[in-house]
């Protein structure tokens, strides 16, 4: 049983490793568009905002994935 509790962390850390790395980029990602924003004229605001919307969704998915992993996480420890 031990054995198979360890798998199964090692690859649920994988996981959260994976999704705390995505939450980064999408992070980077969205401040770059922010940045361009500023910089922007006014034909290219509408699809600067639209790709920070986009951005602030998949943020949101990425911290919403790591919450569910680190339940699991502390689910298995006990």
């Amino acid at each position: 049983m031990n054995f198979l509790k360890d798998k199964v962390k090692k690859y649920q850390e994988k996981k959260l490793l994976e999704s705390k790395e995505k939450l980064k980029f999408y992070t980077n990602y969205k401040t770059h568009f922010e940045k361009q924003l500023k910089l922007a004229k006014d034909e290219e605001i509408t699809g600067i905002k639209k790709q920070i919307e986009k951005q602030d969704a998949f943020i949101k998915i990425w911290k919403n994935n790591i919450t569910s992993i680190t339940k699991q996480m502390k689910k298995i420890d006990c």
